[in-house]
């Protein structure tokens, strides 16, 4: 698997090693240790040392910051690293959470959690803060080439208030500016998911939790900063992926551990702290928290520390896309489209909605939103809006002409 150095990396080097040819990597040396090493952001920080975001993401911070009745997503694994391993997914108060990992009666891992929104929103802070204009820029790729080789403009945008920004090597979010825009836009847009949704989380839980096989959401790209303790990923190859997609209905019918198929070569790799590790679009993978640090666990009712604790894995994540994977996300889509379209026929939609169009057409688009997070309204106003932003911007160049064609 793909190694390279986020101390010295470029988004050039990262366009072409990874974006274009969809593969996946880990970064090492993503995240500093200390507020004077080099993380690959020029003269600007990009991610607080570790030692700051364990400290903030501690469970005796997050106690403090938001209450012992804050709710939290969970997924609760009941057979651990099984093949035959449920889980069940829902929320629990952050008392139940900690309650759980003081007595190890039950393996709860805290995943998908909005941390950076949340954060954002209990201080009141923008989640649009940005650095001063010309400090925003990617790396200089010196003389003037072809459109399509220009390096992006790269807004590096404050998460988590004030946490961390995001590597200029990684190149633009068009899922988070969306995301963003939906908050602050006038625009009668329609959203991903619920109206306020975006697609940055935090991931925390004890040794023995996991994520099975899946590949990301909406088909977009991620990227996972371990921030303390160790994980154990698995990817297929290239060829393997292609024929885990195509025996797994498309990524519908996959087997929850990757071990257990056939016919696909595996990459194993173990991701440090300060390690972020990228997906690219439909890829599968599978994630496996290893060790991690010993954290004293709240009190619940004071919020100060008690004799109970545990080992975490802590880690934060986004998805996101441009236009290395823009078809992706639309071939993903219409998969989900044809996917149910094959469901609803001619008889159930005269059944219920008679000759009414329109509305046969409002339903769809609801059983759409409601099983995928998406239907037609919201992928013609997530490339609106692209459009727009590359027409302001007056580069339409490559990234236009794939946004416009679509």
């Amino acid at each position: 698997m793909l190694e390279l150095d986020g101390r010295s990396l470029t988004f050039e080097q990262f366009r072409d090693s990874c974006l274009k040819p969809n593969v996946p990597a880990i970064i090492r040396h993503a995240a500093p240790r200390s507020y004077v090493s080099d993380c690959g952001c020029g003269s600007e920080a990009c991610f607080s040392p570790l030692d700051v975001m364990q400290s903030r993401l501690a469970p005796i911070s997050i106690a403090a910051a938001f209450g012992k009745d804050h709710m939290l997503p969970i997924t609760e694994t009941f057979v651990t690293s099984s093949v035959d391993g449920q889980m069940a997914c829902g929320e629990k108060s952050l008392s139940d959470v900690v309650a759980c990992w003081r007595d190890g009666s039950r393996v709860l891992y805290l995943k998908d959690w909005h941390m950076q929104a949340e954060m954002e929103a209990m201080t009141h802070s923008s989640c649009a803060q940005c650095l001063p204009e010309g400090a925003s820029r990617g790396p200089d790729s010196g003389d003037a080439g072809s459109a399509e080789e220009q390096p992006p403009v790269v807004v590096q945008t404050l998460h988590g208030n004030g946490m961390y920004r995001v590597p200029r090597y990684l190149g633009p979010d068009w899922m988070d500016e969306f995301c963003r825009f939906s908050q602050e836009g006038e625009i009668n847009y329609q959203y991903f998911g619920r109206k306020k949704s975006d697609y940055r989380f935090a991931y925390i839980g004890p040794p023995d939790t996991w994520t099975p096989l899946h590949f990301d959401v909406f088909g977009t790209y991620s990227w996972s900063l371990n921030v303390c303790g160790e994980k154990l990923w698995f990817f297929p190859t290239l060829e393997g992926n292609e024929a885990l997609l195509a025996s797994g209905l498309g990524g519908i019918a996959l087997a929850p551990d990757i071990r257990t198929t056939t016919g696909a070569e595996l990459h194993g790799i173990v991701q440090h702290p300060g390690d972020l590790v990228f997906v690219p679009s439909r890829y599968l993978h599978q994630v496996h928290n290893i060790k991690g640090p010993y954290f004293p666990l709240p009190q619940v009712d004071t919020g100060e520390e008690t004799d109970g604790g545990v080992s975490l894995i802590i880690s934060i994540n986004h998805n996101w896309c441009n236009e290395w994977c823009i078809e992706k996300m639309v071939e993903t889509f219409c998969t989900d489209a044809k996917r149910l379209g094959s469901l609803l026929g001619d008889e159930e939609r005269v059944a219920l909605f008679s000759d009414d169009v329109e509305a046969w057409h409002d339903h769809v688009e609801a059983m759409l939103l409601g099983g995928t997070n998406w239907n037609f309204g919201c992928i013609r106003s997530f490339l609106s809006h692209r459009l727009r932003a590359i027409e302001a911007a007056a580069s339409v160049g490559t990234e236009g002409e794939r946004v416009r064609r679509l």
